[in-house]
């Protein structure tokens, strides 16, 4: 229980934040948790990074950059090749300590071919154990360049230049570097994502989006699929959301999140009558699907507005036990709208889980002091 509130947390759109020893150092995940420390205010979340109830993108290059003090180039040392060795420092010092990583044959080969390409290493701290980050050729050293010169205003919080610089590297030729944009965006608030000028190419996010291999990329694909304006792409992302919601599958939100985008109310009702109102579904699934909701509220779309309010009402009168994800998800976004439905709840003694209730009552008082300050 943080500052006397306990659930209007916003982890990253309310999403389940795995602790990570690099991660936790970023400045993104710093504003995080200072919000955590707040006491028990809430706030619209668009400077927190992305994700979902059930989904949290893992750490960047970036991340992992921010959160080390020894950062190097290292190719196969002269008189092993099997043994790398540090060539360049570009934070802290250079050849301190050994990195305990065998050049493995295929890392060997392409060093062979280019005399020019390194292996990026990082480390915190003076002890702490090196993590390979990157094989770093001609193309991604030039990008490596620009992130080494911006690392100290990101690490003071220039997120919105950090996403800035990503968006213009999604869908470059270079594989690498455009997943690498593409695990940054990952990163992004809904919203900022939104603003953003990304070029995206459906096709190039299609090809692998299955693939397994590839699954830490699907969720900001699907997200790009749905800015990209593309109406073709409804029908596959209806079925996303079909074969997710049963199974509480982990990117069930990023589904329903970029429906909702390429159609807008249509998409609302639809999620809104054959989820949200099904008892047999999760409360789980039903509440992320909530979230996606409340992550295109408050909006200027008259149409796009009536449809939201018209759902998350209907679902709460037909199942109360869906006011408190409804009290968390549009809470954490400072969206107010459902104090009366939630307020009727509540009066009426509808049986609610006793976290259920107390998010419900605490998004009600919130709603009560923001309208007397307006």
């Amino acid at each position: 229980m943080i500052g006397g509130f306990r659930s209007f947390w916003p982890v990253c759109n309310f999403r389940v934040q795995q602790f990570h020893p690099v991660a936790h150092k970023s400045p993104m995940f710093r504003k995080f948790l200072s919000f955590l420390l707040a006491a028990g205010l809430m706030v619209p979340t668009s400077a927190i990074p992305c994700g979902f109830h059930n989904y949290a993108p893992l750490p960047t290059l970036v991340d992992q950059l921010l959160g080390s003090d020894e950062i190097v180039l290292a190719r196969s040392a002269p008189d092993n090749p099997f043994r790398f060795e540090a060539i360049e420092a570009l934070e802290g010092p250079i050849g301190v300590s050994e990195i305990p990583y065998l050049v493995d044959s295929g890392t060997r080969r392409r060093l062979a071919i280019d005399a020019n390409a390194a292996v990026l290493f990082a480390r915190d701290g003076a002890y702490g154990p090196w993590q390979r980050l990157a094989f770093v050729d001609t193309p991604m050293a030039s990008v490596l360049t620009v992130i080494m010169e911006r690392l100290p205003a990101w690490k003071i919080g220039d997120d919105l230049g950090r996403f800035r610089f990503f968006a213009g590297l999604v869908g470059h030729p270079d594989d690498q570097i455009h997943k690498l944009a593409l695990r940054e965006l990952d990163q992004a608030d809904y919203s900022i994502l939104r603003a953003l000028e990304v070029s995206i190419d459906p096709q190039r996010l299609l090809v692998r989006i299955n693939d397994p291999n590839e699954a830490q990329y699907r969720a900001i694909r699907l997200l790009l699929l749905g800015l990209s304006d593309d109406a073709r792409l409804s029908a596959r992302l209806e079925r996303g959301i079909q074969s997710s919601v049963s199974s509480e599958n982990r990117f069930l939100g990023a589904y329903a999140t970029a429906l909702i985008e390429l159609a807008g109310p249509d998409a609302v009702a639809s999620i809104a009558a054959n989820y949200l109102t099904d008892r047999q579904l999760s409360l789980l699934s039903r509440e992320v699907l909530i979230e996606a909701v409340a992550l295109h509220s408050g909006s200027q779309d008259i149409a796009l507005e009536r449809s939201i309010s018209k759902a998350v009402n209907t679902a709460i009168w037909l199942d109360p036990r869906l006011a408190g994800a409804a009290a968390r998800q549009f809470g954490a976004r400072g969206n107010w709208s459902l104090q009366p439905i939630l307020r009727t709840v509540l009066e009426e003694g509808t049986l609610l889980d006793v976290a259920d209730r107390q998010d419900a009552l605490q998004y009600v008082t919130l709603a009560q002091d923001a309208t007397i300050r307006q």
